[in-house]
């Protein structure tokens, strides 16, 4: 609780120069804050921010309490005018505001207050913690990782840090995948990354395939070997798993004068691989900081998991669990959790999540209706009812959500896709079209390209719909060839 890491501002500061009769109500409003009687304090404090409009530290114990009090958007102005006096002794309004604004589903203006407060008391834990959650919600993955490394070392036995860090590098990871994608769509470099993302998915025939394309592309890719005698192994072949060993030792080592990441990489320096990589906009820059990047993170999280059981911990197993598709042991231990943490917003959202995908909608809504009493600027949140709406066919209700969805971040194009959806269906296909436009790149199994179809259609862009129905045509036909069950393991 931020109450109990700072002090009340001065009750009741001289300049204003109050009657008895205020600096007694000042002391009954501190009196209830102690208490944590919140309400009551901030009903005190209103009463002397109306007496003496003019007295900052009144304006900061007023958005203290109200804050407290589960009152973030009444806070805010309060703690702003705080700040804005520059009185260094009301810095803790920065800490505060920070909290509102995050509260308030707004990250990106709590970071400025945040560092604020920080460049005042740097060792304040719960400041870098808010902080380290606004860049991280933001993508600002390294930042957000220098910021949970430190909280790590302050406090080695905290499973949230560790869970941020993990969370962090992982969000590292997967954006140097992305700029791979972009750079180099058609290297091996891409195609080692995507198996082996189908590999922790337990998916190793298809990552067969892509290691042997890789091979194809550049003979003698030693990670390709590897991965390729783990997979022969894991099918029963070690006879095969050997050949393609031997095709290791049998390789000659890499120049370290030119191939530094690829050797500070095969000898454990991940953190400098990062440093090193994340200024390279090449392919192989990209590569090694996406590989270094998820290693630290199975890093932090094996860290978290030897913390013990915690609401972080099962998040990460969840995580793991979704990605093989068991989602039966992933409800069953986010239920579980629950049960274990029953105020944990995080536990609530993942389940709701959980049970959208399992298309139980009835129980996934009023779990979401009730994270967004809590939490109603949540982006999430929304998403999720707005998505969950648009499957029940009910457009009207879908709507109003995932435009407050999509408004801006990292659930944007995905909240944007959901709400061309919906307005399709509610007959809006004019108002449709921007939307699936411009959450096409996301669409990999077709389905946006087929709304879109409709949507031309419908605004008579006959042309326009007759092309993305090719392209769906065609996105489904792919998918087709390359069905996961009638792929085989070939010998080396």
């Amino acid at each position: 609780m931020l109450l109990a890491v700072l002090p009340l501002a001065g009750a009741v500061p001289s300049a204003a120069q109050p009657s008895a009769d205020l600096a007694a109500r000042a002391q009954r409003g501190q009196a209830a804050m102690n208490a944590g009687r919140f309400d009551e304090a901030a009903r005190i404090y209103g009463e002397l921010v109306q007496a003496v409009p003019g007295e900052a530290g009144l304006r900061l114990n007023l958005g203290m309490a109200l804050s407290m009090a589960g009152r973030p958007r009444e806070a805010r102005p309060h703690l702003e005018a705080a700040l804005e006096s520059g009185r260094p002794e009301l810095v803790p309004a920065a800490l505060f505001l920070g909290s509102v604004y995050l509260e308030l589903g707004q990250p990106a203006r709590a970071v400025e207050p945040l560092e604020t407060f920080l460049a005042a008391q740097p060792g304040n834990r719960e400041a870098r913690r808010m902080l380290a959650d606004a860049l991280l919600h933001l993508e600002r993955h390294g930042e957000a990782a220098r910021h949970y490394r430190r909280l790590t070392e302050q406090a080695p036995e905290d499973p949230g840090a560790w869970f941020g860090l993990g969370r962090s590098y992982e969000g590292l990871s997967q954006k140097a995948f992305e700029e791979l994608g972009t750079l180099a769509p058609e290297s091996p470099e891409i195609l080692l990354l995507v198996a082996e993302a189908l590999v922790a998915q337990e998916r190793d025939k298809r990552a067969f395939q892509l290691y042997r394309e890789a091979l194809d592309k550049r003979p003698g890719l030693a990670e390709a070997h590897e991965a390729l005698g783990e997979i022969y192994e894991r099918g029963g072949h070690p006879d095969w798993a050997a050949a393609e060993r031997a095709k290791v030792r049998s390789l000659p080592p890499p120049d370290c004068a030119s191939a530094r990441l690829e050797c500070d990489f095969e000898a454990g320096r991940y953190v400098e691989v990062v440093a090193a990589a994340r200024s390279l906009q090449t392919a192989e820059g990209r590569y090694w900081l996406s590989r270094a990047a998820g290693e630290l993170a199975r890093d932090a999280f094996s860290r978290l998991e030897g913390l013990g059981p915690s609401p972080e911990a099962t998040l990460v197993e969840v995580q793991v669990l979704r990605s093989q598709r068991r989602y039966a042991e992933s409800k069953e231990a986010l239920q579980k959790a629950e049960e274990a943490w029953p105020g944990d917003l995080r536990i609530r959202q993942e389940l709701a999540k959980l049970l959208f995908i399992g298309r139980e909608y009835e129980a996934a809504r009023p779990l979401l209706e009730e994270l967004l009493s809590r939490q109603p600027d949540s982006p999430e949140a929304h998403l999720l009812l707005g998505e969950l709406w648009v499957e029940q066919r009910k457009p009207e209700e879908a709507i109003p959500h995932l435009e407050k969805a999509a408004v801006a971040g990292p659930l944007q194009l995905r909240a944007r896709a959901a709400l061309g959806r919906a307005y399709v269906d509610a007959g809006q296909a004019e108002k449709a079209i921007p939307h699936l436009e411009a959450a096409l790149p996301t669409d990999e199994d077709g389905s946006l390209r087929f709304q879109l179809a409709r949507a031309y259609q419908a605004t008579g862009q006959t042309d326009r719909a007759r092309e993305m129905r090719q392209e769906f045509q065609e996105i489904q036909r792919s998918q087709e060839r390359t069905q996961e069950e009638d792929l085989v393991l070939t010998p080396p």
